[in-house]
């Protein structure tokens, strides 16, 4: 290992990422993570024709001008299902995937065990509405939701472990003796299990219909802090970092990467003064989210991916990651990156944490001085759903080229930043492989 990491830093680095490694629970997350990605890749693509050219808003919407409304909406009808049904539930396959592994690993029923897991999934998202008789709660299935699911499907294969007895050999004989035989052992767990989610799903609705949490972050993105520019810098430093955080972990967090899913109240004092000024040179507001986070810390989707991407097609050597990160990139470009997030992959992955989170931080603090500064104006005006990372600057700013100026310096940082961790990352695959060929690393059957 030392010839491989001469840096200090290096070698802590990659001994942290084998320690983890060696957890039950990560290479549960891992093999889910990979397992989800071809669903995840349909829907990405599948994500950015329904935002960017049948979406209302969409970037090349003006190009399904031509289709009658009858096309228009069964089109429409196919890529949406398409993508709710891949990226929109891949939890629901997550749970699956991961209560299986845990239930195999402890010799349990593992088949019982991955469908429990998935309609437990479905039990606590199932939405509590007279309106809508058959609803679910649509984040805690889609991609946003892949921490609770994996966690949730180990918690599933805990208890197919303490409530059922080992999983018998089944002999192809007496089939339907087996399968009936397989249930009555594994009816303890099921049950168990069912009985947990539904009460879970209570507190899931009310929690919902109280609206808490979009109380709590409503109020925290738009108390006006227009006259403390440094509380309103902090404030976007510090939701921008959590949610870049939520969003490596599998989970949700107050920014979105395709739109502004919270905006500061201050961005529509910013466009007001820049339609009344004519300009967005001046606007009493530098430091808010529009300005700083959707501007410059999300290009290619939460992390700077698309900085990953050209990291990986201009350094790296191997094949994985070079196939993963060319089907990718077109998502990517419209800010999509579930699919490499999956793929590499990055969520829960050790060695790309600090550069996932460095990156977007440091194109923030870039841009945060050049407002500071009065080298460029702060992007004020709202720009089409699925625009890439690097012109929302540009056309937020309605063609500043100093805007334009930055972005660039700004992504090249970024992928300077990613290069040595797409490095590192190749050399562990490396270790990871040899020890695979040895039986090493992973003894699971």
């Amino acid at each position: 290992m030392e010839e491989k990491f001469t840096r200090p830093w290096e070698r802590k680095l990659v001994q942290l990422n084998l320690l983890v490694q060696k957890l039950f629970i990560y290479r549960v997350i891992q093999r889910t993570v990979l397992t989800i990605f071809p669903f995840v890749l349909i829907g990405s693509f599948a994500k950015t024709i329904q935002i960017v050219f049948l979406g209302k808003d969409g970037l090349f919407s003006d190009l399904t001008d031509f289709m009658s409304d009858n096309v228009f909406y069964q089109l429409d009808g196919i890529i949406s299902a398409i993508a709710n049904l891949t990226i929109g539930w891949v939890s629901v396959i997550a749970v699956f995937v991961a209560a299986k592994y845990s239930a195999k690993h402890y010799n349990r029923d593992d088949q019982l065990a991955g469908i429990t897991g998935s309609l437990a999934l479905l039990i606590i998202a199932y939405s509590y509405s007279r309106k809508q008789p058959f609803a679910f709660h649509t984040a805690v299935l889609g991609i946003r939701g892949l921490l609770f699911a994996i966690l949730l499907g180990i918690l599933v294969g805990y208890i197919f472990k303490i409530t059922s007895k080992p999983k018998e050999k089944s002999r192809f004989a007496a089939m339907s003796s087996s399968v009936l035989n397989r249930t009555f052992i594994s009816i303890k767990s099921i049950f168990s299990i069912i009985i947990l989610a539904a009460l879970v799903s209570d507190l899931v609705n009310v929690t919902f219909y109280s609206n808490l949490t979009d109380t709590i972050v409503t109020a925290l993105t738009s108390t006006n802090a227009s006259s403390n520019p440094g509380l309103s810098l902090l404030r976007t430093f510090g939701l921008g970092a959590y949610t870049i955080i939520m969003s490596f972990l599998g989970w949700s967090g107050p920014y979105s990467s395709i739109g502004t899913t919270y905006a500061d109240t201050n961005s529509v004092t910013n466009l007001n003064y820049a339609l009344t000024h004519h300009t967005a040179w001046g606007a009493p507001d530098l430091f808010n989210s529009n300005a700083l986070y959707h501007t410059f810390a999300a290009y290619g989707g939460t992390g700077a991916t698309l900085a990953l991407i050209i990291a990986i097609l201009w350094v790296s050597k191997d094949n994985d990651f070079l196939t993963v990160s060319r089907w990718s990139l077109v998502p990517s470009i419209f800010n999509i990156n579930s699919a490499l997030m999956s793929g590499i992959p990055v969520f829960f992955n050790v060695i790309f944490f600090i550069p996932f989170l460095v990156a977007p931080l440091v194109n923030m603090a870039i841009a945060a001085i050049a407002l500071q500064l009065h080298l460029m104006p702060p992007a004020v005006y709202s720009v089409p759903a699925g625009t890439p990372g690097p012109l929302i600057a540009f056309l937020g700013t309605n063609g500043s080229w100093q805007a334009l100026i930055f972005t660039v310096i700004t992504l090249f940082i970024s992928v300077l930043i990613y290069i040595p961790f797409v490095k590192i990352a190749e050399q562990v695959k490396v270790i990871d492989n040899l020890a695979d060929d040895e039986g090493g690393v992973d003894n699971e059957k």
